[in-house]
């Protein structure tokens, strides 16, 4: 059950931020599809949930930007994936968004939510993370913009101050970036990732940006790696030895952490094969 609890639909950004100062109990929610579930598990107790499907400013999604794209806290995974420009743009991100739940929860879902959420197996974040995404939020405080690397504090922790409020993810435009996404999971279909991965390559600049979820307590970003004329595999090996103790798989309802650490390899080798597989000489 999920209890009894107040409902407010705010139409500004202003007034949201007006109700969460005033309201220590609230909830944001966006989709709910995160939520609900944490709600009818008893995990979280909200009095008041905050429904901002509401405030137009938080619906926009501009893709057509010259240096960078923004999606805003509303926006729902279907919007994003079915976009044109995202699947010739960001492949990766349409990707991503594809394999998450269903295409009905995915009309609900949306990506801003999906991070907040903060949990370790989270699709969304390696892709945002080797896009150098940012979270912009606003509280009573003012606005400010987190580093989507930096945004990651726990397991479904994230670094919000109370009554703050992200209002979209901004991504830095590259020209000629070519990106991936790659995911383990126990059965076809609606179900979380034992592993996956995302990656990003420039051939203008030869380096290549990977990370991976669902193997520490927070998705890892790793470390930059420049192809020269490495193959896929040599620049797995480095990736992960670059790694080091920021991949701690554990043993958890999904999988065991030595079928992750076998796994993951796997995931890694593929996506680097197919962002490098035009390279001059391969």
């Amino acid at each position: 059950m999920l209890g009894s609890f107040d409902y407010v639909r705010p139409r500004t950004i202003v007034e949201c931020i007006k109700t969460l100062g005033e309201r220590a109990d609230a909830a944001v929610m966006a989709g709910g599809t995160d939520l609900f579930v944490d709600m009818r598990n008893a995990v979280r107790h909200p009095a008041c949930l905050i429904d901002i499907k509401g405030i137009d400013a938080l619906r926009v999604l501009d893709v057509d930007g010259p240096s960078a794209i923004s999606i805003g806290s509303s926006v729902s995974l279907n919007r994003i994936l079915e976009n044109p420009s995202v699947r010739t743009r960001f492949a990766g991100l349409a990707a991503a968004a594809e394999s998450i739940a269903t295409y009905q929860l995915r009309n609900r879902a949306t990506l801003v939510g999906n991070i907040c959420n903060a949990s370790p197996a989270a699709d969304m974040a390696p892709i945002l993370l080797v896009l150098g995404a940012d979270v912009l939020v606003a509280g009573a405080g003012g606005d400010r913009t987190i580093p989507l690397a930096r945004f990651f504090a726990g397991v479904k922790r994230n670094t919000l101050h109370p009554g703050e409020l992200v209002t979209r993810v901004q991504i830095p435009v590259q020209s000629g970036l070519r990106t991936g996404f790659a995911k383990q999971q126990r059965i076809r279909g609606h179900d979380l990732a034992v592993a996956n991965a995302a990656g990003a390559y420039s051939p203008e600049t030869d380096v290549l940006r990977l990370a991976v979820g669902s193997c520490a307590p927070t998705p890892v970003l790793l470390k930059p790696l420049t192809v020269g004329r490495a193959s896929a595999l040599e620049l797995v090996g480095s990736a992960l030895q670059e790694a080091g103790e920021a991949i701690c798989p554990i043993d958890d309802v999904r999988s065991s952490s030595a079928y992750r650490n076998a796994v993951l390899p796997v995931l890694l080798r593929r996506l680097i094969e197919t962002l490098i597989s035009e390279k001059e000489g391969r």
